[in-house]
């Protein structure tokens, strides 16, 4: 199921900006980083009974990567947003039945998530990484599992 044929991105706020820089490296080359997106939806109280739901997503994008040794990441950066999808069509969608499909937003909100990310990795003058600007469409994923990205991040 895609949530996206039954809901409207209805609001969005930057709810977390984090960032770490342990060592800054002075190489050109390409690093590995890891990329990671966690969604976590929660139904929201609706004050109408037999209104279509709403359900807030806290969704989170973090970066980390760069030490050769494993040791520590040479960086880390982490942003996070809360957003708000309301139903506008269909018979009413219940929690499990939304979580058990949210891994369908990441389309809609990796890009928001990433240009976030992106401004915040320049802020540490981290502009030699280059994030994915989409992923891949898979919708099916289970409802514990994130969605990763890993490899060379230039």
């Amino acid at each position: 199921m895609n949530l996206l044929d039954q809901f409207v991105l209805q609001h969005v706020q930057v709810s977390l900006l984090k960032a770490r820089l342990i060592q800054v490296s002075k190489d050109a080359g390409a690093q590995k980083a890891k990329v990671e997106l966690n969604l976590t939806p929660r139904v929201m109280d609706s004050d109408t009974p037999g209104n279509l739901p709403a359900y807030q997503v806290s969704a989170r994008l973090s970066c980390n990567g760069g030490a050769e040794d494993g040791s520590e990441p040479k960086f880390m950066a982490q942003v996070g947003f809360e957003v708000i999808y309301q139903q506008i069509e269909g018979e009413p969608v219940d929690i499990a039945r939304f979580t058990a499909n949210h891994a369908s937003l990441t389309r809609q909100l990796y890009p928001l998530l990433q240009q976030e990310l992106r401004m915040l990795l320049v802020r540490l003058g981290l502009e030699q990484i280059h994030l994915p600007f989409d992923l891949a469409a898979k919708v099916n994923l289970p409802e514990t599992e994130v969605v990763q990205i890993s490899g060379l991040l230039h």
